[in-house]
């Protein structure tokens, strides 16, 4: 029952953010291109790092198309919102693919996307039975996700070792 209300007080929260923005209705803009029938490269298992000014939390990705869109746009700087004491949210400057199945279902540490958003979750607390929107799984953090709680501005989204490989590069 918890995550049902979390899933709704996130699905209302994002919808009063759109029309506060003026965006309702354009959620098509900006999509990224991909069909049902196109091939993909699985990022399965692809660690992302969310790093805030006081937390890092390293997120293991799953086989999706949103998740692998989602790869794509990395690195990503955004701002972070607060989702009803639970979540925190980003809005992508691009939709991901969203031909994957969704659930109002979540464990701490579960890392989503909301096509209407564009948005991202991280969900830091299981103090709803499910959010009040459908989601699309992206991947877990294993630990951390707690920390996020408290943390607000600005998140840097990048793959795992990324800064490794720059500076092997250069």
């Amino acid at each position: 029952m918890t995550r049902r209300i979390l899933i709704v007080i996130l699905a209302l929260n994002l919808i009063c953010t759109l029309a506060a923005c003026g965006t309702t209705g354009q959620q098509d803009t900006g999509t990224l291109d991909v069909s049902e029938n196109s091939s993909y490269e699985s990022v399965e298992g692809t660690q992302i790092k969310m790093i805030t000014e006081n937390t890092e939390v390293i997120i293991t990705l799953n086989d999706s198309r949103a998740a692998a869109d989602l790869v794509v746009m990395l690195p990503l700087e955004l701002t972070l919102i607060e989702r009803n004491s639970f979540a925190k949210g980003m809005t992508l400057p691009e939709h991901l693919s969203s031909v994957e199945a969704t659930t109002r279902e979540y464990e701490i540490g579960d890392f989503g996307y909301w096509n209407a958003g564009p948005d991202l979750a991280i969900f830091y607390d299981d103090i709803y039975e499910q959010t009040i929107v459908e989601v699309i799984p992206l991947g877990h953090a294993e630990t951390g996700a707690e920390t996020m709680a408290n943390e607000a501005g600005t998140v840097r989204l990048e793959l795992l070792g990324a800064e490794e490989e720059q500076t092997e590069n250069e």
